[in-house]
């Protein structure tokens, strides 16, 4: 029987089929793959629009109250082109289909996978708000979680298609949590055999460990500190404030104000919670004052309401866990997270296709949001056939409040 050489086309279907099996984060976030790059081929920096679907503010009485259409869009842009380079010989490609299968496609794959994963879990963790456990301490309690899932129905989130996806100690603990557990016999059963908790329990349909989640490093106050906001009726992205003493203080770091409660995003009833905001920017205190930019802004009426009222004049910012006149240390914190797929938006598109006599193959699936090209090229010199497997990426989030980070 004649050999079954190696093609472009072939071996990409076989890294598309390791690439796409090897996603943890993002197979359970919005995937996009952009058709508009099909002709030209994408590069870094090309931008896709997402529309967000309109928010409504119901109406009293019998009176006619048309509301004005308010289009909002959230701009993913193509930010990185991941590869990985090989090369082998045609006495290889003629001989060993199997060995190359298995020693290059499928480790290849499982390294894109792994590096694209982990890229897009960082690039979007730190938008969101809501967050559950400590900085430093791996969570423990079912309740936490179950705490977790309550921030997204405050928030309006659909209930079905909620995921976990966690550092493995947290899901190695919350999994252990479980060995008193009797009943459902056949999903606690399920967190024996794999470790980790199965489908469908503490209302979130899916738990998933993930190597590739991100690490965060807290901001610091270093000396003894109580922060206040610094003037009455404060609104938009940016808050200011007094009182720090010496702080740097990092993107990502997470915040309530005194006074100011979160909002149902479909009833505009308060949650009776504190809002929780997050820094969308570095910033450090000087002469112990500090303006914050944060998320989600301060909107206190109409269609985009986010919260129930400004803070007041001397409200107490409460950062992290920080007592009023005292200090907190840089902690690093492996993050998970809680979230509905629609809460991130993952995309890819078409890398132009290359000249010069290499042989390509591009593959995609819209339904997938996958693209993946291979180029290979011959070299007279070493008889070797250079090969190289792209993607180009992008992620971003749609909606932070269908989402609430672990800290581990």
């Amino acid at each position: 029987m004649a050999n079954t050489l190696l093609t472009p086309s072939w071996t990409l279907k076989e890294v598309g089929r390791n690439y796409e099996n090897s996603l943890k984060f993002i197979a359970n976030v919005e995937r996009k793959y952009s058709s508009e790059y099909v002709q030209a081929g994408a590069k870094v920096g090309n931008t896709i629009n997402y529309r967000l679907p309109q928010r409504w503010q119901v109406s009293d009485g019998q009176a006619l109250d048309v509301q004005n259409i308010l289009d909002q869009t959230v701009p993913i842009s193509l930010t990185n082109q991941k590869h990985v380079d090989m090369a082998w010989s045609a006495w290889q490609e003629t001989t060993e289909v199997e060995d190359v299968q298995e020693r290059y496609i499928k480790t290849a794959s499982d390294a894109l996978a792994s590096v694209v994963d982990g890229l897009a879990f960082n690039n979007v963790f730190r938008d969101v708000w809501n967050e559950i456990g400590t900085l430093g301490t791996t969570p423990s309690t079912t309740l936490l979680y179950l705490q977790g899932n309550r921030k997204l129905t405050d928030m309006s989130s659909p209930r079905p298609g909620r995921v976990a996806v966690l550092d493995p100690e947290a899901a190695a603990v919350i999994a252990n949590s479980t060995t008193t557990l009797f009943n459902p016999q056949a999903i606690i059963s399920e967190n024996y055999r794999d470790g980790m908790l199965g489908r469908g329990q503490l209302g979130i349909g899916e738990w998933y460990e993930d190597q590739n989640r991100p690490g965060f490093l807290s901001g610091e106050a270093t000396t003894a500190s109580t922060p206040l906001v610094n003037g009455a009726s404060q609104t938009g992205s940016s808050l200011i404030t007094d009182g720090w003493g010496t702080a740097n203080l990092k993107r990502g770091d997470i915040f309530t104000a005194g006074g100011v409660f979160s909002v149902n995003r479909l009833s505009y009833i308060s949650t009776a919670r504190l809002q929780q905001f997050v820094l969308t920017a570095d910033v450090s205190a000087a002469a112990g004052a500090a303006t914050l930019s944060i998320s989600p802004p301060i909107i206190t009426s109409g269609p985009l309401q986010t919260v129930t009222a400004s803070p007041a004049d001397n409200a107490v910012v409460t950062y992290w866990s920080m007592a009023p006149g005292g200090t907190f240390a840089a902690t690093a914190s492996p993050t998970g997270m809680i979230f509905h797929p629609e809460a991130f938006a993952f995309v890819t598109a078409d890398l132009a296709m290359p000249g010069g006599g290499a042989k390509a193959s591009r593959i995609q699936s819209k339904a997938r949001g996958v693209a993946l090209r291979m180029a290979e090229q011959w070299d007279v010199q070493s008889d070797q056939n250079i090969t190289r497997i792209d993607t180009i990426v992008g992620a971003a989030t749609l909606r932070a409040e269908w989402a609430c980070r672990v800290q581990g």
